[in-house]
């Protein structure tokens, strides 16, 4: 693609384009529906209305080459276009990087991704949108969202070597004069539980370097977001059975008590790990 084909290209795209295409930048993939409920909602009378438009929009941006669908499809192929999940394809890529003065992303490896993958980003997306949803309803209010790699961590091992944490999400959100910090890991209880510890032991040496304190004040909820009731007590219960985790640090919730938990507070919602999770006759590690 020349210069010149790169701003003959731009010249096709409207100001909702060039939101949706960071949209899809910044969470890596996207579905359909995760896309009309980020761009086209709030913006048409009814959900029909929206989903039209929403799929006009992807369409016309495919046919220009700055977006691909993959191949694999939520639900099926009788999911229809509503099944779509949607990437950044090369030419997107070039308009994004021609917007930033300091480009600091290679290029993407545009080979089809794992299953697991998939599945995990879009369980992060749509953990976002919950909490963007429930920005525009006027429960609280979005001070930062990172996703990955901009929520990453670094710190420095006592042997001076860089340690990287990588939550799935960062979040701080402000309810009337409180401000909360929230490190948000997304669940799809496919991880053995001992990487579900290792991850807590990761997060808890990250805070006893006391690096996100310094520049914040305070140190963030870890909250862990699982798809199941039964799985919220099985990951309770193995954080409650390991002696070196302070149980206070993480809370354990089903997706749809994330925005009760928001509004509330970490400290005044019950759901860090307690004693009733442990299964019946498992005493602590």
């Amino acid at each position: 693609m020349t210069t010149g084909d790169l701003e003959t290209l731009k010249d096709h795209l409207i100001e909702r384009d060039y939101q949706l295409l960071h949209d899809v930048d910044v969470y890596r993939l996207l579905t359909s529906r995760q896309i009309q409920r980020l761009s086209f909602d709030p913006h048409h009378p009814t959900p029909l209305a929206s989903a039209r438009a929403c799929n006009r929009a992807l369409a016309r941006l495919r046919h220009l080459g700055v977006i691909n669908a993959l191949q694999r499809r939520i639900g099926g192929a009788r999911a229809g276009s509503a099944g779509y999940v949607w990437h950044i394809a090369a030419a997107g890529e070039r308009v994004l990087r021609s917007l930033d003065p300091n480009p600091t992303k290679g290029r993407r490896n545009y080979r089809e991704p794992s299953r697991h993958f998939v599945d995990h980003t879009l369980a992060v997306a749509q953990l976002a949108l919950q909490v963007i949803e429930a920005d525009r309803a006027g429960q609280l209010k979005i001070t930062d969202l990172q996703t990955e790699p901009a929520s990453w961590q670094t710190s420095l091992s006592p042997h001076g070597t860089t340690l990287t944490l990588k939550p799935d999400l960062r979040l701080v959100t402000t309810n009337g004069d409180y401000e909360d910090h929230w490190f948000l890991e997304a669940d799809l209880a496919t991880e053995h539980l001992p990487v579900i510890v290792r991850q807590c032991t990761a997060y808890q040496t990250y805070r006893e370097t006391g690096r996100y304190q310094t520049s914040h004040g305070l140190f963030p909820a870890v909250v862990w977001i699982v798809p199941t009731e039964h799985r919220r007590v099985s990951v309770s219960a193995r954080i409650l059975a390991e002696a070196q985790l302070d149980v206070e640090l993480f809370t354990v919730i089903t997706a749809d008590q994330l925005p009760s938990l928001l509004l509330a507070g970490a400290k005044d919602f019950n759901t860090s790990p307690q004693a009733s999770d442990r299964p019946e006759g498992e005493a602590p590690s």
